[in-house]
């Protein structure tokens, strides 16, 4: 899945781009497009437990950006959202990364399996 992105003045260092920690928030984005495809407004009960980013090229002040979201891995309790950000223009790689999401039961503090639908979904995005 491909979401566009427009980064806002206040994304941009005092070199005119992007700032490294604003990447993180464009992957929130992406997730957050990416669950809606899977499972609609659901409530989404898991954690984030690990992130992971690799800077590629800058993305300067007026650059129209584009994230892709994969489910590029599923376990028993947790599955892996892989992102790439990219010039929106020509492709080019800015950034990539991942996140890795675990199924979670707030009332009862620990980690659950994947439900079979929402793993079926994953699976088709």
């Amino acid at each position: 899945m491909r979401v566009s992105l427009q980064p806002r003045y206040s994304d941009y260092d005092s070199r005119g781009h992007v700032n490294n920690a604003v990447y993180l928030t464009y992957f929130e984005i992406g997730r957050v497009y990416a669950w809606l495809e899977a499972v609609g407004h659901a409530d989404p009960n898991f954690i984030i437990a690990e992130a992971r980013i690799t800077y590629r090229s800058p993305a300067m002040l007026g650059e129209p950006l584009v994230i892709e979201v994969t489910a590029s891995e599923i376990r028993n309790k947790a599955w892996v959202w892989s992102y790439r950000v990219l010039d929106e223009r020509d492709d080019r790689v800015v950034a990539e990364g991942a996140t890795t999401q675990v199924m979670y039961d707030y009332v009862q503090r620990t980690s659950v399996p994947i439900p079979d639908d929402l793993r079926a979904a994953l699976q088709r995005i």
